[in-house]
C-alpha cells in the first residue's frame, strides 16, 4: 500500500533524541540542503549566511501556556486535562485522561473551594466552564507540556526555553519547535541583511502531533488548530514570488497555515481554522523553504516534509543526520530545505 505509514519509519538510537535543550539556542546543528541537494552541515547562528536578501521568512508568533492541568474528581480520582482550545473566557475544550469514566454535571476540583464544571464530553474531549477566566486558571495552575516522550519533571529552564524569543500571543500546548532556535540577534542580523521577517498565529494543539492509529495514513483525522493571518502578509508574499526570491516558512505549522489558506482560496484577513492535512503528492502553493526540526517516526510531520523533498530523499537526510549525531525532536537540530 503506497499510503502506508510503514514507509516512513527510521530507527533513532535513543541517546539522539533531545531532552534538555542546547545551552544557547542558537548553538544547535542546522543541516542545510538547498536546490541542487548538496549539503552543509553548520550551526543555526551561520542562518544569516544562508537566505538572501529580498527573501521572506514566515514566523509562527503563538506562545505556550501552561497547557497541562491535574484536577481532583469528587471521588478523589485525578484527571489529566490537556488544554485544546477556548470557547469564551469562562469555557474551554481540553484532552482528558482518566483511569475511569467522567460524568456531565460533575466538578473538577482546583482546589477546596474552586472547581471547573464539566459541560460535555465527546470522545477524549471534554468541555469544561468555570466562574473564573479559564485561561488565568492554565496559568496559575497548569504546568508546560513537555511532549511525553521526555520523561523527566518540567523546570524552570523548561518555562523560558520551550517557547520562542518572539512568541506573542497565548494559546499553544506545544511550541513551534522551529523558532525555537531563533534569537533576537540572528533576526536582527537577517533584518540587517535585508531579509524581510513577517508573522502569522497557528495555535499548536494535540492534533499537531496525533499519533496514527492506522496503517493507511490516509484515513487519519488531522483535526484543525486556530489560526490568523493577515491580508498584508498575503500581499509581502505575493512581492517577494514576484521578485524571484523565496518564501521560506519556519516550521510545520507555519507551513500548514499558509498553505490551508491557498489551498481553500482564502482572501484577505483570515481568522478561523486550519485544517489541511499534507501528505506526499500535495502541490505546494505558496513556500520555497522550510526551517524545521527532526520529527518522530511515522508522525504527520514526517509525512509533510517528505511530501516537500520526497520520502527517499529525507530518510537518506535523516540517515545522514544520525551519522553526525544531531538530536532529534523538539529540542533537538533543525534543517533548512530549499526547493
Amino acid at each position: 500500500m503506497k499510503t502506508s505509514i510503514k514507509l516512513y519509519d527510521y530507527n533513532l538510537p535513543k541517546n539522539l533524541i533531545a531532552c534538555h535543550p542546547t545551552k544557547n539556542r542558537d548553538d544547535s546543528k542546522l543541516m542545510i540542503i538547498d536546490e541542487r541537494n548538496s549539503i552543509e552541515h553548520r550551526v543555526f547562528k551561520d542562518l544569516p549566511d544562508h537566505i538572501q536578501k529580498g527573501d521572506l521568512l514566515i514566523l509562527n508568533d503563538t506562545k505556550v501556556i501552561p497547557g497541562r492541568l491535574f484536577l481532583k474528581k469528587d471521588t478523589g480520582g485525578i484527571v489529566e486535562l490537556l488544554f485544546h482550545k477556548s470557547l469564551n473566557s469562562n469555557t474551554a475544550v481540553c484532552i482528558y485522561s482518566s483511569s475511569r469514566k467522567l460524568t456531565i454535571n460533575s466538578k473538577l476540583y482546583i482546589n477546596d473551594m474552586d472547581f471547573l464544571t464539566i459541560d460535555n464530553i465527546e470522545k477524549n474531549y471534554v468541555t469544561l466552564s468555570s466562574n473564573k477566566n479559564l485561561m488565568d486558571v492554565f496559568i496559575k495552575k497548569g504546568e508546560v507540556p513537555l511532549p511525553k516522550y521526555i520523561k523527566r519533571k518540567v523546570t524552570e529552564d523548561d518555562i523560558k526555553r520551550y517557547q520562542t524569543t518572539y512568541a506573542q500571543y497565548q494559546g499553544s500546548v506545544a511550541a513551534p519547535t522551529a523558532g525555537l532556535h531563533f534569537t533576537k540577534n540572528i533576526i536582527d542580523q537577517l533584518r540587517l541583511k535585508g531579509v524581510l521577517i513577517e508573522y502569522l498565529t497557528l495555535h499548536v494543539t494535540y492534533n499537531t502531533f496525533k499519533p496514527l492509529n492506522s496503517d493507511d495514513y490516509s484515513i487519519h483525522e488531522i483535526g484543525s488548530e486556530y489560526c490568523r493571518i493577515k491580508d498584508s502578509l498575503m500581499r509581502t508574499i505575493m512581492q517577494v514570488k514576484s521578485n524571484n526570491r523565496k518564501v521560506i516558512a519556519v516550521g510545520t505549522t507555519t507551513t500548514r497555515a499558509l498553505e490551508n489558506y491557498a489551498t481553500k482560496g482564502l482572501t484577505g484577513n483570515y481568522e478561523g481554522e486550519a485544517d489541511l492535512y499534507i501528505t506526499p503528492g500535495y502541490n505546494f502553493k505558496i513556500i520555497d523553504g522550510l526551517i524545521t526540526n527532526f520529527h518522530l517516526p511515522k508522525s504527520t510531520l514526517l509525512l509533510l516534509v517528505a511530501s516537500l523533498i520526497g520520502r527517499e530523499k529525507l530518510l537518506g537526510l535523516y540517515e545522514q543526520a544520525i551519522e553526525n549525531n544531531y538530536r532529534f525532536y523538539s529540542y533537538g537540530d533543525s534543517m533548512l530545505i530549499k526547493v
